[in-house]
C-alpha cells in the first residue's frame, strides 16, 4: 500500500493541474509540519500547542529572506529551518522543565509571545497586514516536486533515526522517564534535540507555506493553526509518521470540501474531526488501514 501511495504522489503532476496541484502541493507541506509534531507528541511524549510559533517564524523568514536577496526556495528553506530549530534550542530549556498540561500551556504561552512579537513589530513583519512575497522562479510542478521530496526525505531519515539508538532511548524516555534516568540515559538532552528537530522541520513547513501562498500573516503564528497540527497528527495516528501524512491528506481535502460548503469550515471542521476520533478510531487512520502496525506503535 506504501509502494502504491508513492507512486500515485509521484503522477499527481502528470494527472491534475492548477487548483487540484496546489492542493496537492498544500496537503505535501501540512503534512511535513504534522509528521514534526508526531516526532515530538507521539515518540517524545511531549504534546505541544506551540507549533504555530516554528511555522510562523520559518514564513516570516521565507518572506524577510526575500524581500531582501529575492525569492530563492533553497535560500529561504535554509535560513527558515535555522530560525526556527535556534528558537527551539533557546525556549527547550524552559519547556523541558515541565511535562503534560504544563508543557502544553507553556509551549502555548512561547507561541503566543511569538505571535505578540510579529504584530507589533510592524518594520520587520508588517503587522496585521501581513508580508507579501515574490513568487519563486518555479512552476506549480516543480513547486510540488519541491514539497514532495523534502516529505520523503524527512520521512526517510526520522524513520532512520527512530529505528537507531537514539530512537529507541527516546522511546524508553516517553515510557519511564525516571526508569531511564536511573539506567544512566540523559533524558533531558534527547527530549532536547526531539524539541529542536521538530521545530526545525516545522519552519520548513512554513517557509513552503509562505512561498505556497506568497504570503506571511499572523495567522501563520495563531494558536489554531497549532490546534490544526494537533488535530491532523490525532486524526492519522499517534506513533505513527505515515499516519501524519494520511492525516494531512484526509484534513486538507475535507478542509477543501467544506469551505465550499460553509464560510465556517475551520471550527466546524476541527470540532467533526475531533468527535469522530474520540467515538470511531482513538489510534487514528492508521490503526484502520494498517492495524497491526498501529498495535506494534502502542506497545
Amino acid at each position: 500500500m506504501l509502494a502504491v501511495l508513492g507512486v500515485i504522489a509521484a503522477l499527481v503532476p502528470f494527472a491534475l493541474h492548477g487548483y487540484p496541484l496546489y492542493v496537492a502541493s498544500e496537503v505535501a507541506l501540512y503534512a511535513l509540519a504534522a509528521v514534526a509534531l508526531d516526532l515530538l507528541a507521539g515518540y517524545a511524549g511531549l504534546v505541544s500547542l506551540g507549533q504555530a510559533a516554528f511555522f510562523g517564524i520559518g514564513a516570516y523568514a521565507a518572506a524577510i529572506v526575500s524581500a531582501h536577496a529575492g525569492p530563492n526556495i533553497a535560500l529561504t528553506l535554509a535560513v527558515g529551518f535555522a530560525a526556527a530549530a535556534v528558537f527551539g534550542a533557546v525556549v527547550a530549556p524552559l519547556a523541558l522543565r515541565s511535562a503534560g498540561i504544563f508543557f502544553l500551556m507553556i509551549t502555548l504561552a512561547f507561541a503566543q509571545l511569538v505571535w505578540a512579537t510579529a504584530d507589533k513589530w510592524r518594520s520587520l513583519t508588517g503587522g496585521s497586514d501581513g508580508f507579501v512575497i515574490a513568487k519563486v522562479a518555479l512552476s506549480d510542478t516543480a513547486f510540488y516536486a519541491v514539497c514532495l521530496g523534502l516529505l520523503v526525505v524527512t520521512l526517510l531519515l526520522l524513520a532512520r533515526l527512530l529505528r537507531a539508538p537514539a530512537g529507541r532511548v527516546l522511546d524508553a524516555v516517553r515510557q519511564n522517564e525516571p526508569r531511564a534516568r536511573a539506567l544512566g540515559l540523559a533524558a533531558f538532552w534527547y527530549k532536547y534535540w526531539a524539541f529542536v528537530v521538530a521545530g526545525g522541520i516545522t519552519g520548513l513547513a512554513g517557509v513552503l507555506h509562505a512561498h505556497h501562498r506568497n504570503f506571511a500573516s499572523l495567522a501563520d503564528l495563531s494558536w489554531t493553526n497549532s490546534v490544526l497540527l494537533l488535530v491532523i497528527v490525532l486524526l492519522g495516528g499517534l506513533r505513527s509518521l505515515w499516519g501524519a501524512v494520511a492525516g494531512a491528506a484526509v484534513f486538507v481535502l475535507l478542509q477543501v470540501w467544506i469551505s465550499s460548503i460553509t464560510d465556517r469550515w475551520e471550527n466546524f471542521l476541527i470540532g467533526a474531526v475531533l468527535v469522530a476520533i474520540v467515538l470511531l478510531t482513538r489510534r487514528g487512520l492508521w490503526s484502520i488501514l494498517f492495524p497491526p502496525a498501529a498495535v506494534a506503535a502502542e506497545r
